[in-house]
């Protein structure tokens, strides 16, 4: 199956580097969960600067070598999830911020690693605000609830 392309957009003329992927989307505004977005019954495709943020939220909230029993994907995913059961302290909010900078600064699609902020969202949340510079010298900035 092949995701259908809209070739006129200018994600897919001016930025076919930051190549194309699935759109995914929070369930809600405020909600943790994120799902695949459908539209006509097929998947949303994404290309350009949305695809990198897409594919940051992917790797931000896979688990640490989640993929790699496919022998494609070693060492992909976020450590992040090792910190679920901590509780809420300085530290954990630094770990935080070490394990996304990795991730990404691991990214081929991402030049530069600008800004990464971790902050309480709630009692028992933390938000995460980057922003990268792309190899396209494109910036891009997103958030992940954890």
């Amino acid at each position: 199956m092949v995701l259908p392309i809209n070739a006129e957009s200018d994600g897919y003329r001016f930025y076919k580097t930051l190549n194309e992927d699935v759109q995914i989307k929070p369930v809600s505004p405020t909600s943790k969960h994120w799902d695949i977005q459908m539209e006509n019954g097929d998947y949303v495709n994404v290309d350009g600067l949305e695809s990198l943020r897409n594919a940051i939220c992917i790797a931000i909230m896979t688990r640490f070598n989640e993929l790699d029993f496919m022998g494609l994907y070693d060492g992909f995913g976020c450590r992040v999830h090792e910190l679920v059961k901590k509780n809420k302290s300085e530290m954990v909010k630094y770990k935080i911020e070490l394990f996304i900078n990795e991730v990404l600064e691991n990214m081929r699609r991402i030049s530069i690693v600008n800004d990464v902020t971790v902050s309480e969202s709630d009692i028992h949340s933390y938000l995460v605000e980057f922003n990268v510079t792309s190899i396209s010298d494109e910036t891009v900035t997103g958030s992940v609830t954890i």
